[in-house]
């Protein structure tokens, strides 16, 4: 009989909401190393950074747990309205808790996370500096303040609008859901500010920018790297900052491979 190299689960959390998780590279169990990947605001385990991210931590043997946020367009209930920075760190805790009591958890882990994601992790790993290892932020989130900027700078019309009006309606041309997105998710923010929270972090982080990125500006994680005891920065030359070429793609599993591969 061939081993069981993947799984998937409904994860019903405390407010008995569905989190969908899948489990990849279980043969790698006995290496004793696990990733954990949250994706980003309006989007889903599928999205190509996860992707790219995931393939990356199967080819250094890692057991990796990818899944969707309760308020995400993957296979939840996909009422983005509702969708907070702290929704995202209380579904990560939740799939953290639950991965505690299965045969392949291990600790310290990994942590990557994109965009919302992104904010999400560095939340994690400095509220539990002792349980991640490694951290990779990909074009995170850095402070509610500096993504409002952002917007305001790069995409002035489309900011203004959606701020007076309180949401936008985005379609994913990946799956082609669309989503409401609330301008309440970037205010909400506003408490986080990862440059305070980096000097709380223990793990060995890689944080990745996109040379093109109107969300997140690189020079901002440039910046944060600062406030790392322990940090490297690649960026993704002609990418934005969803990485949509294939180009942009295999430069992103690049870096992080060669991080795992080396580390520095």
């Amino acid at each position: 009989m061939l081993p069981i190299t993947a799984t998937s689960i409904w994860l019903t959390n405390t407010h008995s909401e569905n989190i969908f998780i899948k489990v990849d590279g279980l043969e790698n169990a006995p290496y004793h190393k696990l990733a954990i990947i949250q994706h980003g605001l309006a989007s889903h385990m599928n999205h190509v950074a996860v992707q790219e991210s995931k393939q990356a931590f199967l080819d250094n043997h890692y057991v990796v747990i990818t899944f969707d946020s309760r308020y995400s367009l993957g296979k939840g209930n996909n009422d983005v309205e509702k969708v907070q920075l702290k929704t995202f760190l209380e579904d990560l805790e939740t799939v953290t808790d639950w991965a505690k009591n299965q045969p392949f958890y291990s600790e310290p882990f990994a942590l990557v996370g994109h965009s919302l994601g992104g904010a999400s992790i560095i939340e994690f790993g400095a509220k539990h500096p002792s349980q991640v290892s490694i951290l990779i932020p990909i074009t995170p989130v850095i402070s509610g303040k500096s993504w409002e900027k952002s917007c305001m700078e790069n995409m002035s019309e489309f900011c203004r609008l959606w701020k007076h009006n309180g949401t936008y309606k985005y379609t994913d041309e990946q799956n082609h859901k669309t989503a409401v997105i609330p301008f309440s998710v970037v205010t909400g923010c506003m408490y986080y500010n990862a440059y305070s929270l980096a000097k709380q972090i223990n793990a060995q982080t890689l944080l990745i920018a996109a040379e093109n990125d109107i969300v997140t500006n690189p020079d901002n994680i440039k910046k944060l790297s600062k406030y790392f005891t322990n940090s490297h920065v690649s960026i993704i030359k002609s990418a934005g900052h969803n990485f949509e070429s294939r180009e942009n793609q295999t430069d992103l599993y690049q870096a992080i491979d060669t991080f795992l591969s080396f580390k520095y």
